[in-house]
């Protein structure tokens, strides 16, 4: 049996790959256990490792200030 391999950007274009290969009736199966971090989201990883964890907000007081900012 042959295996081919398709990387999709997101979400969106992995649903529209499921639903082409199901009306095609085409048996496929995902494999969730390879994840690879986008540029954005290393950035933000080594933007939070160089912060200062003295200056660490808890989790509970930074959902207080975004309810309070933004209303919700």
């Amino acid at each position: 049996m042959s295996t081919i391999t398709i990387h999709l950007k997101d979400k969106e274009e992995e649903t529209l790959m499921e639903n082409l290969l199901k009306r095609m009736k085409i048996n496929f199966e995902k494999n969730e256990d390879e994840f690879e971090l986008t540029d954005e989201m290393k950035r933000v990883i080594d933007e939070r490792k160089a912060k200062n964890h003295k200056e660490f907000t808890p989790a509970r007081d930074f959902l207080k200030k975004i309810k309070k900012n933004h209303g919700i």
